[in-house]
């Protein structure tokens, strides 16, 4: 029966040609579908249902078959290593059986095993005997029961020997499941292989017709593999999935045909196929292979439909010459998308191949993993340890392969490129094999390439690219540096990593093979350090699987990196550990490739974008986006809500902590939750060396376009990413963006001081300034490029807890952007942070102090950012204390008694100021801030932020005075960078008037005390 809505049906093979189809037809009916396949991408376009579950992998892996068939109702099993005459040849045939044998069988023990209901079983015509089918003269009409004339049962090959098998084995199954056998008799339509040597008859003339066509006039002939006077019937994929149905909502328990009673023979459908696409049969010389003997199959085959038709009160209503049409326009449509965006050259050698079918030699087939294996006895502490960690490492290899490669179903080949120096005494034989390959064959491992090199010692890439090139040269399909002192851990990787390149090319819409996955090291969490490549690598950079620029070190994230920015890098849960290197002292210096992610990665990316475009592929780079967070208190309620910030489909983005406290305790914490992550790298800084450090190592690991310096205490906007990329793709001339960074409600006198000292203004200026030219921007949430090298990073010499840093670095960002013909810094007050007040908004001065320490720099380095202006509190309050000193000195105690008369005028002259300004003179503007503070509270804030500004004046002249820059003192720098002439208007006004002020009430003379007045008597 057909399994209920919310029952669950597994369809093995479901991204297959019947399969697919049969997936769609249940998802119609609102079932839940879950597909497994060893192929990612369904030849449907049925991605992204939201009722569907695509599994990817392996069916002779029990492991796969236990996890796809849980909490299944119904399995239909169509997985089989199958196709044309092009395929299940004699030469395939041994392979074909225990590849499709093993299958089935843990299938079928895993949904026994898991209480399924139902199974339907795929089998063929193929088990038919090929006594009832050597005869063209008449047209055979194969019934059920014809297996067993003329016995013993000769099937069609091993393919069809092994169908037969498998009918018998469920026959005699003795659980309560239900088991459907349905045998296919050549099944046509959309969505079935066309080319590749897969496809059968129908696809194949119709491929061959279509090319005729787009080559005319100077094709005029095809090839027909035959005499042409074999027959065959054909049935539509519409009508084959209502036979399923039909079964399924059955009590039929015998094996059913499904095909059509209606033969043709291959000459008719060759002609059929021409006059398809509008080629005259008559004009196109239709060209016989007769040598072809092997590849055409039985002589006539046709199905019986009396038992269907009776059973399941189905027959075939789709001629022949209506389903070949909408397969022909079906076909026609993927080869236009083949040669769409193909240069002429390419595209006239495609329809070339078109022309031909293809023989599948499944054996050669079977993809290569090439272990490139240097191997060295130096920098051990013995000679003999070498062996002994080559021993542990060839040992892994041969259990953690053993399934892939020495099963009597191998799909996988294996070869070991093993180099070593020409001058390794120790490794390098006297007579017979070397000490390594010694080794290799102790653990059965015998496909062997040894190179003796004479790079110089320490050189691993130039190892790693000779030994690469060798192996593509011999046709490797994928490649993975390793070293002797690498222990593999999980069976089954090479089955993974090809899964993995799968998954990959339908997710990314890439070419097969693209990108580059790595293994899980589990000595160096969350670093690709042993990446895997496919040929196609290879292929694109003309044998070169590293530039020239690596000597030892980068290689592995420079390949990741690469493939990073279309979206085809990841990492596994295929683990290993590398006793020796990684993050770890190697057995060599290393040398690190100086730029590399500037012009060496740029460079790369041009030769892959140029090689996706000559392939006609429309894939786009993703946008790349690296966000730097150092990280003193390692906080994870706010780093959480970073690390898990969500990104569009179109945008990569990686997350890189600096821990500037290698005492912190969350430490071990923050690495246990995120370490793994491939889009996560945690560094810790050897001693606390202060956020410019920490930024700057932060860009010295980036590797993206641009990066995102947010604060380790900002609370991010969910939508955060996806507003920056808007932000990016919106101006990508930009040097940068400045974010909009907001602090909580001022609720409290110190808070609200803070607010009214403008300590806070620049950190929403991107929602008070809308130009495309910014001064500058906090780095609590600042976006800046980074593809340009040049060479601008975060100054040291200002203090470690902040202060004219980022202005520094903007001022300095925006000049290169611009010097590289590109523009300043906009704003982006979409990208949204939350920022709390500093330590809890308890009462401290010694931040606002420290910055102004810092940012006092400005002056000396950007004289023409700066402007003379009167006195400020702080250089007035120098004046007056060194007036008190010289006063003790002199011993004069009226000048002392004034002094400290003018440092209190200075003060309350600064405070009465603000007060006018901000209770007065602005206070329709300072209303506009929200607080729940009381008028009281409220004029005490005020007051308090005079004190707050003094103390910010009084550290900027501090450190002027330090750095010994005098000649700058009455010199301040102008934030808004020459944009905003008001701006420095204003700030003159307010330091004259608070001078004015301080000289009109407390720099004139004190009057007399008077004498008091005396009440004459009344």
């Amino acid at each position: 029966m057909i399994p209920a809505t919310d029952d669950l049906i597994l369809v093995t093979g479901g991204n297959g040609f019947i399969g697919s189809h049969v997936v769609r037809r249940f998802l119609d009916l609102g079932n839940r579908v879950r597909v497994v396949d060893v192929v990612a991408e369904p030849s449907l376009d049925i991605q992204g249902h939201p009722r569907l579950e695509v599994l990817a992998g392996d069916l002779c892996q029990k492991s796969i078959c236990s996890r796809a068939v849980k909490g299944v109702h119904t399995v239909l099993h169509f997985a089989a290593n199958m196709g044309g005459m092009g395929v299940i040849h004699c030469d395939n045939d041994l392979k074909i059986y225990a590849q499709n044998h093993l299958m089935t069988l843990n299938v079928f023990s895993a949904a026994s095993t898991a209480g399924v209901k139902q199974f339907m079983y795929a089998s063929s015509a193929c088990v038919y005997p090929q006594s009832l089918q050597a005869s063209t003269d008449t047209d055979v009409s194969l019934r059920e029961g014809d297996v067993w004339m003329n016995p013993p049962p000769r099937p069609q090959g091993l393919y069809g020997l092994e169908k037969l098998s498998t009918e018998m084995l469920l026959a005699q199954q003795t659980t309560s499941m239900v088991v459907r056998i349905s045998r296919f008799h050549n099944v046509y339509g959309p969505g079935g292989a066309w080319n590749g040597g897969r496809e059968k008859a129908p696809a194949a003339l119709l491929r061959k017709a279509i090319a005729a066509k787009l080559q005319q006039p100077s094709r005029s002939s095809i090839e027909v593999w035959g005499d042409g006077k074999q027959r065959r019937s054909f049935l539509w994929i519409g009508d084959c999935v209502d036979a399923i149905m039909q079964l399924l909502n059955s009590s039929c328990a015998e094996p059913v045909n499904i095909g059509s009673d209606e033969a043709v023979s291959i000459q008719n459908l060759a002609e059929l196929a021409l006059k398809c696409v509008e080629l005259d049969p008559a004009q196109i010389d239709i060209r016989y292979d007769a040598s072809c003997t092997k590849l055409v199959g039985v002589a006539s085959r046709n199905s019986n439909n009396e038992f269907p038709k009776r059973e399941l009160s189905w027959e075939h209503t789709t001629p022949l010459e209506v389903g070949m049409k909408w397969t022909a326009e079906w076909i026609e449509g993927q080869i236009a998308k083949q040669i769409e965006s193909c240069d002429q050259e390419t595209a006239r050698r495609f329809l070339e191949q078109c022309m031909s079918s293809q023989v599948i030699d499944l054996d050669s087939e079977s993809p290569i993993f090439a272990i490139l294996l240097p191997v060295t006895s130096r920098g051990s502490a013995s000679e003999s340890d070498c062996l002994s960690n080559l021993q542990s490492f060839v040992a892994s290899l041969a259990r953690t392969t053993a399934e892939d490669v020495f099963s009597n179903n191998a799909p996988f080949r294996l070869r070991v490129y093993v180099a070593i120096d020409r001058d390794d005494i120790f490794l390098l034989p006297t007579s017979g094999f070397n000490k390594v390959e010694a080794i290799l064959r102790q653990n059965g491992i015998t496909d062997i390439s040894t190179s003796v090199c004479s790079f110089p010692r320490g050189h691993v890439c130039s190892l790693w690219r000779h030994l690469a090139f060798k192996a593509w040269e011999e046709e490797c399909s994928y490649f993975v540096l390793m070293g002797d002192d690498v222990v593999l851990e999980d069976e089954g990787w090479m089955s993974s990593f090809h899964a993995a390149f799968a998954r990959m090319a339908a997710s990314q819409g890439v070419p097969l093979g693209f990108g580059c996955i790595a293994f899980t090291d589990r000595t160096f969490p969350g670093m690709p350090t042993f990446p895997v490549v496919h040929r196609t690598h290879l292929d694109i950079f003309s044998g070169t699987v590293v530039p020239e620029a690596f000597v030892n070190q980068d290689g592995d994230p420079f390949l990741f990196q690469l493939y990073r920015r279309w979206g085809s890098s990841t990492m596994i849960e295929a683990r290993l550990s590398n006793r020796i290197g990684g993050s770890n002292d190697a057995r060599y210096e290393k040398i690190r490739s100086a730029n590399w992610t500037f012009q060496i990665l740029q460079d790369g990316i041009s030769v892959v974008e140029g090689w996706l475009r000559k392939e006609g592929s429309s894939v786009e780079q993703k946008l790349t986006l690296d966000i730097i967070v150092p990280c003193y208190r390692v906080q994870l309620n706010f780093l959480g809500p970073i690390l898990g910030l969500e990104s569009s489909p179109t945008c990569s983005v990686s997350t890189i902590i600096i821990v500037d406290n290698p005492d912190s305790p969350n430490i071990a914490e923050l690495e246990k939750e995120y370490a793994r992550r491939p889009d996560v790298r945690i560094r810790v800084n050897s001693r606390n060396m202060g956020a410019s450090f920490s930024r700057n190592r932060g860009l010295a690991e980036a590797t993206a376009k641009w990066v995102l310096f947010l604060d380790d205490d900002v609370m991010v906007d969910p939508d955060l990413l996806f507003e920056a990329e808007n932000a990016i793709r919106a101006h990508p001339e930009a040097a940068g963006f400045v974010g909009h960074s907001w602090f909580p409600p001022a609720d409290t006198i110190f808070t609200a001081a803070i607010h009214l000292s403008g300590m806070t203004w620049f950190w929403n200026v991107a929602q008070k300034i809308d130009s495309s030219d910014l001064p500058w921007g906090v780095t609590a949430n600042l976006i800046a490029r980074r593809d340009l090298n040049d060479g601008v990073k975060f100054d040291l010499s200002f203090p470690k807890t902040g202060g004219g840093e980022d202005i520094d670095f903007c001022r300095k960002k925006r000049d290169a952007s611009i010097a590289a013909g590109n523009r300043g810094f906009f704003p982006a007050p979409q990208v949204r942070v939350t920022h709390p007040w500093w330590s809890g908004g308890k009462r401290s001065y010694w931040r606002f102090y420290m910055w102004g320490q810092g940012d006092g720099g400005l002056i000396r380095m950007y004289p023409e950012l700066t402007y003379r202006d009167f006195p400020n509190s702080a250089e007035l309050l120098a004046c007056a204390i060194l007036s008190f000193v010289a006063a003790v000195f002199r011993g004069s105690p009226g000048l002392s008694i004034r002094s400290l008369k003018y440092v209190f005028g200075i003060i309350l002259a600064n405070i009465v100021h603000d007060c006018y300004r901000h209770l007065y003179r602005d206070s329709a503007r300072t209303l506009e801030f929200k607080t729940k503070l009381t008028r009281t509270q409220w004029i005490s804030a005020v007051a308090e932020s005079a004190l707050l500004r003094m103390a910010s004046e009084g550290g900027r002249t501090v450190g002027v005075l330090k750095r010994g820059e005098v000649r700058v003192l009455g010199k301040r720098f102008d934030w808004f960078a020459g944009t905003m002439d008001s701006a420095v208007k204003e700030e003159r006004i307010r330091g004259s008037a608070a001078s004015i002020s301080l000289i009109n009430a407390f720099f004139r003379p004190f009057p007399a005390t008077p004498p008091p007045t005396v009440m004459k008597p009344g």
